[in-house]
């Protein structure tokens, strides 16, 4: 917009440019769909002047400067990761019941926004809700105990500990972060992210009571406990 002073009166001129497609400058060049008028306004108000006259269309092969928001993905959807938990299917009241995700980056080809694009979506965090009222959010998702070094029943990033015997359902919720990039081009990434709802886990909780004895059950099969 531009604004002057002219002969006693506030001269306001402006344009607009909007997409468009087809047609062409005579030089090759290209432009989108524009409006261009003035008007010229008393100090004490009221307009007058010329209506808006569109200019050339614009040729095919412009270039998009919106932003792509994580709504244009109407043809794209990340597949959620499996929820797992040590020991599987039975959690020991007072101990740890470690809980991960197994995720992966997924590439997925289709059109976005008329075009055809490639979109990549990546695990960002992950929301346990552990059914007893608590919950946990992180950016980890996790690891068995065996591949984190650690011993059964230790504390990890992910674990949680039952304090009553009961049946408890686990939810586990993943929120992923989306990039897109057209012809081979740089990944460009889209604001926000998706929550997407993994499998549910039902276990039960459960006093454990231990017994000494002289050998294990391996070496004395009908001894206590055995």
């Amino acid at each position: 917009m531009d604004a002057g002073i002219h002969d006693g009166k506030v001269v306001l001129d402006g344009s607009v440019t909007t997409p468009g497609s087809g047609g062409g400058r005579p030089n090759g060049g290209s432009r989108g769909n524009s409006t261009r008028g003035s008007a010229a306004c008393a100090p004490t108000g009221g307009c007058s002047g010329s209506a808006p006259v569109p200019a050339a269309p614009l040729r095919d092969g412009y270039t998009v400067t919106a932003p792509v928001t994580l709504r244009d993905l109407v043809n794209f959807r990340p597949v959620s990761g499996v929820d797992h938990m040590e020991p599987n299917g039975w959690m020991v009241v007072g101990l740890d019941t470690n809980f991960y995700a197994v995720t992966s980056v997924q590439v997925q080809q289709g059109q976005l926004l008329a075009q055809e694009a490639s979109v990549r979506f990546t695990a960002a965090r992950y929301h346990w809700s552990y059914g007893d009222g608590s919950g946990r959010s992180t950016t980890t998702s996790g690891a068995p105990w065996a591949a984190q070094g650690a011993a059964e029943f230790d504390a990890t990033a992910t674990s949680h500990v039952y304090r009553a015997a009961g049946t408890y359902s686990i939810e586990l919720t993943i929120d992923f972060t989306a990039e897109y990039r057209y012809a081979g081009g740089s990944w460009t990434p889209i604001a926000g992210s998706i929550p997407v709802q993994a499998n549910r886990l039902i276990a039960a909780a459960g006093d454990a009571k231990t017994v000494l004895v002289g050998r294990d059950c391996s070496a004395n099969p009908s001894g206590p406990g055995c």
